[in-house]
């Protein structure tokens, strides 16, 4: 009997290949199209699953909160918390501190720039976390003060074939020697480094203040909690801590510190703290190609069940004769679910291999390593095979139960026997199309307000001048003998024609401003936390910064001896921290911060540093020191750019021998802070585009089969004198109506997606008009399109040929 059932499902399979084609092309590319959304979403939450006690591991944050400043929050923490949770707290079974260090490594006559690829780190974390080793062990790895520990690919990067143990690598007037070598950083880790060094070493090298400071932060840390420890319970005791530690100094400057418990888990896509060890990701985004997901599925699935409950009108009359013949109701059910259930499984199969295939493609698209399955993730595989079976089930048993149903005396008297579908089926389909367009249009409108903040994130005015700007990057420790070489570049830079202005500084814009202070108003405990950004005289104006009150500076002194008045600029959020929210009135204030007393001297507009996913922080601009500065910002005007920067080379290389040539442009490096916006908008559009094909091509099949079972119809209105608009109009109409509902439903729903996802953006567009008439205006034209061929060349078809048989 079952393989009577199989051989009837291929019979019919093959007989209607037009609707059997629609139906497996439609479900296969949806089917491929969730695998591959569920697999990169299986990728993003899979960061850290490598540790094997990760549920165990947590990081340990802060917020600092001054009297009527804002909220300030840091992914690190200070040197002493570690050490001092250890030991006050039994739940605690190991602490580990990172700290980050950027600059050249050099080995033999290679000198290679470790852009914050290297830490300093406690021997902790190899009992904290799972890095795994190819040479040497953990006991081992930290046994002298000057051991480095290195990953593979560094190995390979450095030493080449040769053995790098006992190997010498150089950094910073010091020699460490690699004892142990760990496989690679897997990319699902938010933890990344090519090199660690023995953190006690950094204690010595800072005389103790990496160990023992309560003020000085930028220490990542991590604890390993006992098990069976509550977290939150432990948590609640940080207060406490805090005060026992720190409760003079915040009572002396009134301010708050607060502590947390991350768990490791957490930090990759809900983390929300400044100064994060790598770029997270987005939790809204993933949760919007989620739904994109299942809306794609459930598109694909819908279009099965109204194409097959259509085409079930057309074995009405098969189902009469085999219930005449003594066949029972619940035999057709397992005839027609056997045949639902092939369809399904072969478009499935096929939905799959074009899984396989694309998977490359679309990890190239994504710029991830999600180009494998782990098999050994039940979970993932639960949770797949769960949804296919109950959406394969639930897109079958409605068929099969329609075609079971069918009245014997009906069914063969005439094809059209089958009335009931022109009642509540008939309904049932139509609701089918209106949820699958529902679909469409919030995906579309999704893409639509996605696309549009992504474009005014791109366009708007920065509030500063970042195009033909060329950053080169000092790599090297430098001292007070590096300053006839800054003088040097500079004045060599100023000379050359194609350079119109020379500027140097401790950060530029498209980064977070590295450090911050505590300044204090004269006369006020209330202290305000601003980003400390170190310029030259030449920075403001160069890069185009508006002084709104007071001066630039001139000739100011560099912030060198804390007896000597430093004067600084604010911008306009640092004045208003403050409490100054006129301008001019701050100029003149004397502030303290980081040891020195300053005077204000001046007042800049606010500028987008960063990303506009960022609201302004308040800065503070102070003259650095020649030495001090890590960034020469150039601003030039040439066509012969090649020419430009062996002229840029060539002067580096002769004053900073020791620091490789290291450069980027400004505008592309800004605007790489939305790599990951620009990522998810073409994921999205994708996504979208497949959504409507796959409606339109249900919505083809079900044009199609409605235009034949209404073609003497047609014919009959087209001899009594119906135009061929008319008639076109006769079969859009209906499909027309069913959109514009879909259209009502759908738009609310999309408008309080996107709005949501916009509260995550500091600066962002306002839902206009255009959101509640675009979506719908595309999705109305691409179901016309889709219906009006069809129609049309039902409307111009020659009417003899279907009444000749009346």
């Amino acid at each position: 009997m079952i393989k009577n059932y199989f051989k009837t499902a291929w019979r019919n399979l093959w007989k209607n290949k037009t609707f059997s084609a629609i139906n497996i092309f439609g479900l296969s590319v949806g089917v491929a199209a969730f695998l591959l959304i569920i697999n990169y979403l299986r990728f993003e939450y899979s960061y850290d699953d490598a540790h094997v006690k990760k549920d165990r591991i947590f990081r340990v944050p802060m917020m600092t909160k001054e009297k009527g400043g804002k909220e300030q929050t840091f992914a690190f923490t200070y040197p002493a918390v570690a050490p001092a949770l250890k030991k006050d707290f039994p739940e605690i079974e190991d602490a580990a501190r990172f700290r980050r260090q950027g600059g050249v490594v050099t080995y033999k006559d290679q000198k290679i720039v470790e852009p914050g690829t290297l830490y300093y780190a406690d021997a902790a974390l190899f009992n904290i976390f799972s890095f795994r080793f190819v040479k040497g062990n953990a006991s081992t790895a930290f046994r002298e003060l000057n051991n480095a520990v290195i990953t593979a690919e560094t190995a390979k990067k450095y030493f080449g074939n040769e053995d790098p143990i006992n190997k010498p690598l150089h950094f910073r007037n010091e020699d460490y020697i690699v004892k142990a070598v760990l496989e690679d950083v897997p990319e699902n880790s938010h933890i990344r480094f090519n090199i660690l060094l023995n953190y006690e070493k950094y204690i010595q090298l800072t005389q103790g203040a990496a160990t023992t400071s309560w003020g000085w932060s930028d220490f990542y840390t991590y604890v390993l909690l006992k098990p069976g420890t509550n977290a939150k319970a432990l948590e609640a005791k940080f207060p406490a801590f805090a005060e026992r530690y720190m409760g003079s100094d915040m009572k002396e400057r009134d301010y708050e510190n607060f502590f947390y418990l991350q768990p490791l888990k957490d930090i990759h896509l809900k983390s929300k703290y400044d100064y994060e060890m790598a770029g997270n990701g987005n939790l809204s985004y993933l949760k919007y190609l989620g739904i994109a997901a299942l809306f794609i599925l459930f598109i694909a699935w819908i279009n099965y069940v109204n194409l097959s409950t259509a085409h079930s009108l057309d074995r009405s009359k098969e189902v009469g004769i085999r219930k005449v013949v003594g066949a029972g109701k619940f035999q057709l059910i397992r005839q027609f679910l056997t045949e639902s259930l092939f369809i399904n499984v072969f478009a499935i199969a096929i939905g799959i291999l074009i899984f396989k295939l694309t998977l490359s493609s679309f990890s190239s698209l994504v710029e991830k390593d999600i180009n494998y399955l782990n098999v050994t993730d039940w979970r993932f595989w639960l949770f797949i095979i769960t949804v296919f079976l109950l959406g394969t089930l639930l897109a079958a048993f409605y068929p099969a139960f329609v075609l079971s149903s069918f009245q014997p005396i009906y069914s063969i008297k005439t094809s059209q026997g089958a009335s009931g579908l022109k009642g509540g089926r008939s309904f049932l389909r139509k609701s089918l199309v209106v949820l699958q367009f529902i679909a469409a249009i919030v995906l579309i409108a999704g893409a639509i307000g996605f696309y549009r903040q992504l474009n005014y994130m791109q366009t708007r005015s920065l509030g500063i001048n970042i195009n033909q700007t060329l950053v080169v990057q000092q790599t090297a420790n430098t001292d007070s003998s590096s300053i006839p070489s800054f003088n040097g570049f500079i004045n060599d830079m100023k000379a050359n024609p194609a350079i119109q202005s020379v500027t140097a500084s401790t950060s530029v814009p498209g980064a977070e401003v590295g450090g911050s202070s505590s300044y204090y108003l004269k006369n006020s405990l209330a202290g305000k936390r601003c980003r400390n950004l170190g310029v030259d005289k030449d920075f403001i104006p160069n890069y185009g910064l508006k002084v709104i009150a007071g001066r630039n500076f001139t000739n100011d002194y560099p912030a060198a001896d804390t007896n000597v008045m430093v004067n600084i600029i604010l911008n306009e959020t640092a004045a208003k921290i403050f409490g100054f929210n006129n301008p001019p009135d701050v100029v003149g204030q004397y502030i303290d911060g980081s040891g020195f007393h300053c005077k204000v001297i001046g007042v800049v507009k606010d500028y987008h540093q960063e990303s506009l996913q960022n609201s302004f922080d308040p800065i503070v601009f102070y003259p650095e020191e020649e030495r001090g500065f890590g960034n020469f910002s150039l601003k030039f005007n040439t066509t012969n750019l090649p020419a430009l920067m062996d002229f840029v080379k060539q002067k580096w290389n002769s004053y900073y021998p020791q620091s490789p040539f290291r450069f980027f442009f400004l505008d592309e490096q800004f605007n790489a802070q939305y790599k990951s916006d620009r990522l998810f908008a073409t994921v999205l559009w994708l996504f979208t585009a497949i959504a409507i094909c796959i409606a339109c091509l249900g919505l083809f099949g079900l044009s199609l089969f409605t235009i034949a079972k209404r073609n003497k119809e047609i014919s009959i209105r087209k001899v009594l004198g119906a135009t061929l608009f008319q008639i076109s109009s006769l079969i859009t109409r209906d499909y027309l109506k069913l959109v514009l509902l879909a259209g009502v439903i759908a738009l609310p729903v999309a408008y309080i997606l996107v709005n949501n996802w916009l509260k995550d953006y500091a600066f962002h567009i306002n839902i206009g008009v255009w959101f509640f008439f675009l979506p719908v205006i595309m999705i109305v034209l691409i179901a016309l399109l889709t219906v009006m061929y069809q129609s049309l060349k039902a409307a111009l078809r020659n009417p003899v040929k279907n009444l000749r048989s009346e």
